[in-house]
């Protein structure tokens, strides 16, 4: 066949041969080795998070402490050395870079401000002390991983008000006013330095927000709460007053008005469906932006108390089903989006035991399309830490970038991604 314009034809062939292409490309990257992808509400933006690692002990460790005699000591522009003040070492891009390679969509990076208040009157934060916390979040960030910052242990008891900043949960309308003056103007100054970043950023506005020592429970004769649990709607709404002041500075900041929140109820509990039904998310003038902060070591028993329970048994297959129908029926279903900020089953050298808990734990929150962010503070039994004490939650060996418990990690991920998961990204450091 003579041709005789090929200006005409060619374009033709570029496009059919384009066509026959596409439709014949696939995709074979694995889930687990993509970037993480901003949702468009808050459901879908829980479920894009996929599965996450806490930097724990690290930016939230403090400077205070109480020495033998029973005073309470606290350190005031305690400087950027605090990352190391509870044994972790120093965050480094090569930490971050290991996380994303096993397969962790998202990183939550707990802070703690109080120790580092260069103005007390205006609760100005260090410049130093930001430009640090802004490093390691652009660690994870610039790897385009989804990166949750937060208030973490600047929860007081009343009683430390007079000596250190932070908030404290209180009917007292002078504690009250100091707490929410702190709050707001911590979480101005975090969204200004952060307002350029964009929705793979979150902010959770307070970490287990709770009655220190129980004193405010005690002075109003609440002799069924504690630290860690009550049945107070009042007590709701202090909290939930707090994160609407939190969520105020924030929206008020240009660049925020539209940033994903996480809001949690009494000690951030997700386990416990009698105190969250008390708990009243706050207002936003954004919508479908608020998400629910929930932490659930659970069962208790089997992943935080003594070795006395070291097996993972139906039970406590039935007390994670209860939780997570809990939050799918309440929360996700109605279209707000919960992420599992922490989690984790302390080490009991019952090592089978924990791979069975997170094979079952993180599929059931997969099923009802809850990220899973696991709790890691770097103590493991064999590196020394009590074994009765609960809070051995080690996983990744951040000085020589290898895993305690690799099995661990692909069960996780795996319950996650799905079978066709390897754990050879767990041993390649």
């Amino acid at each position: 066949m003579k041709i005789t314009n090929k200006c005409c034809i060619l374009p033709v062939i570029l496009i059919y041969t384009t066509l026959i292409l596409s439709c014949c490309k696939t995709n074979n990257t694995p889930a687990h080795e993509g970037d993480f992808e901003i949702g468009s509400t808050s459901v879908e933006m829980v479920k894009n998070m996929s599965v996450g690692w806490n930097l724990g002990n690290t930016l939230d460790a403090t400077a205070d402490y109480t020495d033998a005699a029973g005073k309470f000591h606290w350190t005031n522009n305690a400087g950027i050395k605090t990352e190391k003040n509870w044994g972790m070492p120093v965050t480094t891009q090569k930490m971050i870079a290991a996380i994303k390679d096993a397969g962790f969509k998202t990183i939550r990076i707990p802070v703690s401000w109080h120790n580092h208040i260069s103005d007390g009157k205006n609760y100005t934060v260090d410049p130093a002390w930001m430009s640090r916390v802004k490093e390691v979040v652009d660690y994870a960030y610039n790897l385009k991983m989804c990166v949750i910052i937060n208030i973490h242990h600047d929860n007081m008891a009343i009683s430390k008000m007079g000596d250190c900043y932070g908030f404290a949960l209180s009917d007292d309308p002078a504690i009250q006013e100091k707490s929410q003056a702190y709050i707001g103007k911590i979480w101005t100054q975090i969204a200004g330095t952060f307002a350029s970043y964009d929705d793979r950023l979150v902010f959770e506005v307070l970490n287990e927000p709770r009655d220190i020592g129980g004193e405010f429970s005690s002075t109003k004769g609440w002799t069924n709460s504690s630290e860690w649990w009550t049945n107070k709607r009042a007590m709701m709404d202090i909290i939930t007053s707090y994160e609407q002041t939190a969520i105020n500075a924030i929206r008020a900041v240009d660049g925020n008005q539209k940033r994903y929140i996480m809001v949690p109820g009494y000690a951030g509990s997700g386990a416990d469906k009698s105190m969250l039904s008390l708990y009243t998310l706050p207002k936003d003038s954004a919508k479908d932006r608020l998400i629910l902060s929930a932490h659930a070591y659970s069962p208790y028993n089997f992943a935080m108390s003594t070795t006395a329970d070291t097996r993972f048994d139906q039970d406590d297959k039935n007390s994670l089903d209860a939780i997570f129908s809990y939050l799918k029926a309440n929360y996700t279903d109605k279209g707000i989006g919960v992420v599992m900020g922490e989690a984790s089953a302390s080490d009991k050298n019952n090592l089978s035991d924990r791979v069975a808990w997170a094979s079952y734990y993180f599929a059931k929150a997969r099923d009802a399309k809850i990220p899973v962010v696991l709790w890691d503070n770097m103590v493991t039994v064999s590196t020394g830490g009590d074994i009765e004490s609960g809070e051995c939650h080690g996983y990744l060996d951040r000085n020589n970038l290898s895993w305690y418990f690799p099995t661990f990690i692909e069960a996780a991920m795996k319950a996650v991604y799905g079978s066709s998961y390897s754990n050879e990204k767990l041993s390649s450091f």
